[in-house]
């Protein structure tokens, strides 16, 4: 497995929402952002897997 080291912009809002969430759960802001960005990618990787959603006139 590689790592790969990410830069994220956040507004002030979402970076106080992340620094909120990080001090209760007692870890680091960019902890949360990171499992957040790894959620995404595996998301993304099911999404593909699973194929184009198809769309059917009604």
């Amino acid at each position: 497995m590689y790592k790969v080291r990410v830069w994220a912009e956040l507004s002030d809002a979402e970076y106080h929402a992340y620094e909120c969430e990080a001090v209760r759960r007692g870890v680091k802001v960019e902890t949360l952002v990171q499992q957040t960005v790894n959620c995404l990618l595996h998301e993304l990787e099911e999404d593909e897997r699973k194929g184009p959603d198809v769309i059917t006139p009604s």
